[in-house]
Parts: structure tokens; C-alpha cells; sequence
């Protein structure tokens, strides 16, 4: 901060100084011009009396005497024609200048004929072949009617000039004096801005900055978390006034923290009661969840399992009354030959049954190998193509180009694919036909298998329950409700994901993205050699 305002003074007082040299400079110049104006007027007043008597030699002696004053560098007398009349070197008489010389211009014109001077060009300063400064004076010598009256000139009317008194004066008296001047002024100046320099430095010292540094001493202590602190001011300026409702500052802020410090132990005290008893009860809610699933899904399965298992028992009891009876004809034989495919397809329905519940929860082992989508993709629409036919089901199948190959189990996503086609053909078996997509799509690190109908879609208040075991929107003898439970478990499996979207009366879209390495156990891969 300092050091600006040093800056600022300094600039301040030599421009001073500069401005005020220049002014005592151009006051001096015109004090000697006003005096060499003077002087010359009195060498004109001097020499008036012998040349109007014609007296060259009186005039001659005059124009010596006054050119050799102490500072006339020169004095010369000429006559309209540019011609030196007198001198104040004798030898120099009878010499003629050029009339474009600085003496002659300002007087001719370009037809050499004299016109007026105006005062303010009656002076130049130059520098002579020495280098010194000259000031150059020109006097006009005027016709006046005596003149005119002795025959020597034309009237005045004719002729109003009728030469100019040239006087040569030497400014070194003056370049000295403005040399001591600025060299005054110049440590003058110098010593003036030191005095005020280090009467500002201490006054902003005291005044200004040792009570900034404390009170940014103190904010720092107060930033670091120290409250107690107190900011040390003791003016009663405008820096008192701050440092005073700084320090009531800091004591607002202590009583508060002190405050918030207490309700924040307060709080935590409560929290973490809310979070025991907020613990306490989750758990309880996910045992009773656990509980009420255990047994939805313990009932579900006796439900199931309890209709194959009756007819199974039914069946046997026949076989076991006509086995008892022993009258197997002909008839009783076919009769005993249906009941016991009765028993087959009952036990292989509970044993299906069975199976996809352990396949929805992965409990299965897995074979996983290299394989292509699309031979798996063949494989699937080919036991499939004569259920499509009879319902009269298009195929719109797409296989973008790209690898298609990813590490999986093959037969298990034939199933999860045949459960998903056998879904689509069902849901456009009730709009008559339609049309079944399928689409692989490969990606840098997966492959995505699409699965779209045309059929009746699912409704919106079914949708969230799609995945759930035995959730079925058919009637009961179409299905049980674990084929699109079975698929979610093979996809989650495999480590992949699949999507739905539905629209109600247009049809569905189920979208199944399978890593191309699944993150898995190294023991459940088996090599496809």
C-alpha cells in the first residue's frame, strides 16, 4: 500500500517541479526579450540624431560604442536594400545579406519591398555557429517627415521604411541563471517530497497501518477458530469503530457456536436413539417380509404341487384296485396304460416345477463356454417355427453385423429365448397372428438380444410384477407363472439385465443385455472343447 502512494507523491511533486521550471523559465525569456526590445530602442534613440544631421561617421562611433556593451554579441544597421550602413565591426560596412536571411524576412516580402512589423516577430532565438543561444532583436527604423524634408529619402507616403537596426544579444547570463534555477528546483523538489514522503510513511504507519495489521492479525486467529481473541485497537477512528464491532462479532459468534455445539450433541444424542429404534423396526419389517414371502411362496408351491400330487395319488389308487382285482383284459389294459401316462406327465410337471424354482434361484450349476447369439438364436426359432406357423406368426428377424459372441451357459439362454418367444406367440394368439422380431444388436462389451409382438401387451398395473414367481396374467391352464421368473433368474445369472416396454394393444418389447465376459466363478466355466 505504501508504495503506491510513494509513487503517487514522487509523480506528484516533479510534475510540480517541471511545471513550475517551465513557467519561471518562459516568465525569464520574456523578461529579457521586454529588455532587449528596450535596448534596442535605446541604440535606435541613440544613432536618431546623427543620422537625421547625415553624420556616418558620428553614427558608425555610436554603433561601436553600443555593440560593445557587456552581452551584444552584434549590432548592425541596414538599409532597405539589405546592406550593412553601419556595424559595430568597422569592417563589416558595405556588406550585403541575403534578403531571406532571419534579419531581412521578417520585413520583405517577395518583391523585396519593406512591409510592417508586428511586434510580437520583432525577436527570434537561435543558435550561433558557437552553439550558443542568440536573441535577435529587430528595430525598424521609420521615414519621419524630417527626414523626408532634407532631400535625402521619398516622403514618408512613399516610403515608411527606411532600414532596420539589427542587435545580436548573448543568452548565456540567462542559460546560467536557468541552470542554477532548475538545478535548485530540482533538489528542492527532491528534498520536499522526501520530507513529505516520510511524513506520509509515518503518519499511514501509525494511523493506518498498524491498526489494519492488527485487525488482520486478529481475523486470522479468529478465522482458525480461535473466538476468544480480541483485536487490540485502541483509536477511537474509523478503524476503532471497526475493530470495536469486530470483537462484538467474535463474542456473538462464541455464544453461538457454544449454542450450536449443544444442540448438535443434543441432536446426535437423538439420532442416534431414532437410528437404534428406526433399526430395531427395519429389521423387525424385513423379518416379517421374509416371513410373509417364506410362506406366500411355501403356499404357492403346496398349491401347485398339491393338484399333480392328487392326481398322482388318484391314479395310483386305480392302478391299485385293478391290479388288486386281477381282471386285466383288453380294456383294463389301454385303461391302466392311460392312467400310468397320467402319472408320468403329473410327476413331470411337479418335477418342472420343481426345476424352475431352482432356477430362479440360481441355485443350478451353470456350464458356460464361448458361444455365438446367433446359433443360439437358430437353435430356439427352430423348435418354434411350427407353433408360429399354426398361428400364423411372421418372423421379422434382424442381425446387425458385429461379434456376436459372449461367454454363457447356451442351453440356458435357449430357454430363457423360448420362454420369451412362447410368451410373444401366446400374446398374438389372441390377435389372430402377428408378428415376432428378433434383433441382436452387438456392443463393445456386450451383446443385446431383443425380443418384440404385436400382441395384446401387459397392462400397466401388471407390469411392476412381471418377474415374480407364479404372477401370471393367463388363466390357469396356460401356464403356472414361472417363465419370465425362470428368465430373470438365467439373465441375473449370467450378470446381464433385460427390459421391458409395453404398450396395452400394440405389444411388448423385452430387451436382454448379456456381458461378453460375465463376472463370475472361474469354477463354473467349462471349456466348449
Amino acid at each position: 500500500m505504501l508504495f503506491p502512494l510513494l509513487l503517487t507523491i514522487v509523480i506528484v511533486f516533479v510534475t510540480y517541479g517541471l511545471l513550475s521550471f517551465r513557467s519561471i523559465s518562459t516568465e525569464w525569456n520574456h523578461s529579457v526579450e521586454q529588455w532587449g526590445l528596450k535596448f534596442a530602442e535605446l541604440a535606435k534613440r541613440a544613432t536618431n540624431h546623427g543620422m537625421l544631421l547625415n553624420r556616418k561617421d558620428d553614427v558608425q562611433y555610436v554603433v561601436q560604442l553600443v555593440g560593445s556593451s557587456p552581452g551584444v554579441e552584434a549590432l548592425h544597421v541596414y538599409d532597405k536594400h539589405g546592406t550593412i550602413a553601419f556595424s559595430d565591426h568597422a569592417s563589416e560596412v558595405g556588406e550585403r545579406v541575403d534578403m531571406k536571411a532571419e534579419a531581412c524576412v521578417i520585413c520583405h516580402d517577395k518583391t523585396d519591398s519593406f512591409r510592417p512589423v508586428q511586434t510580437a516577430n520583432r525577436t527570434r532565438i537561435y543558435r550561433n555557429p558557437a552553439g550558443k543561444r542568440i536573441l535577435g532583436i529587430i528595430e525598424p527604423i521609420e521615414n519621419e517627415p524630417r527626414c523626408a524634408a532634407s532631400g535625402c529619402h521619398a516622403p514618408v507616403s512613399e516610403q515608411s521604411i527606411l532600414g532596420v537596426l539589427d542587435v545580436q544579444m548573448s543568452l548565456d547570463p540567462l542559460d546560467v541563471a536557468l541552470r542554477d534555477a532548475r538545478r535548485r528546483s530540482f533538489w528542492l523538489t527532491i528534498a520536499v517530497a522526501l520530507m513529505v514522503s516520510a511524513a506520509t510513511i509515518a503518519f499511514v504507519y501509525r494511523i493506518v497501518r498498524r491498526p489494519v495489521l492488527r485487525l488482520h492479525e486478529g481475523t486470522l486467529r479468529i478465522a482458525a477458530g480461535d473466538l476468544d481473541s480480541k483485536i487490540d485497537v485502541r483509536s477511537t477512528d474509523e478503524l476503532g469503530q471497526l475493530a470495536g464491532a469486530f470483537n462484538h462479532m467474535t463474542d456473538d459468534l462464541r455464544k453461538a457456536r457454544a449454542e450450536a455445539a449443544t444442540w448438535s450433541q443434543r441432536l446426535e444424542q437423538k439420532v442416534m436413539e431414532k437410528t437404534d429404534e428406526l433399526s430395531r423396526i427395519q429389521r423387525q419389517v424385513l423379518l416379517m417380509e421374509k416371513m410373509a414371502s417364506l410362506g406366500k411362496l411355501a403356499a404357492t408351491v403346496a398349491h401347485e404341487l398339491n393338484n399333480p400330487l392328487g392326481g398322482i395319488l388318484n391314479y395310483a389308487k386305480l392302478v391299485e384296485r385293478e391290479l388288486r382285482e386281477g381282471t386285466l383284459d383288453g380294456a383294463s389294459r389301454l385303461e391302466m396304460e392311460r392312467y400310468l401316462t397320467a402319472i408320468q406327465q403329473e410327476s413331470r410337471r411337479s418335477g418342472d416345477i420343481v426345476k424352475n424354482l431352482l432356477l430362479f434361484a440360481r441355485q443350478s450349476r451353470r456350464r458356460l463356454a464361448q458361444v455365438r447369439l446367433s446359433i443360439v438364436i437358430d437353435r430356439g426359432l427352430l423348435l418354434m417355427r411350427h407353433r408360429m406357423d399354426l398361428g400364423q406368426i411372421l418372423l421379422a428377424q434382424c442381425l446387425e453385423p458385429g461379434d456376436d459372441g459372449v461367454v454363457c451357459d447356451a442351453d440356458q439362454i435357449q430357454q430363457a429365448l423360448v420362454a420369451l418367444v412362447v410368451n410373444a406367440i401366446e400374446a398374438m394368439e389372441e390377435t389372430n397372428g402377428g408378428t415376432l422380431g428378433i434383433r441382436l444388436i452387438p456392443q463393445n462389451e456386450a451383446v443385446d438380444l431383443e425380443v418384440s409382438d404385436t400382441g395384446v401387451g401387459i397392462p400397466d398395473e401388471a407390469l411392476p410384477h412381471i418377474f415374480e414367481p407364479f404372477f401370471s396374467t393367463k388363466d390357469k391352464e396356460s401356464g403356472v407363472g414361472l417363465g419370465l421368473a425362470v428368465v430373470y433368474g438365467i439373465v441375473r445369472g449370467h450378470g446381464g439385465t433385460i427390459d421391458v416396454k409395453t404398450t396395452p394393444g400394440q405389444g411388448t418389447t423385452f430387451t436382454i443385455r448379456l456381458p461378453r465376459q460375465p463376472q463370475i466363478n472361474q469354477d463354473e466355466v467349462k471349456d466348449s472343447e
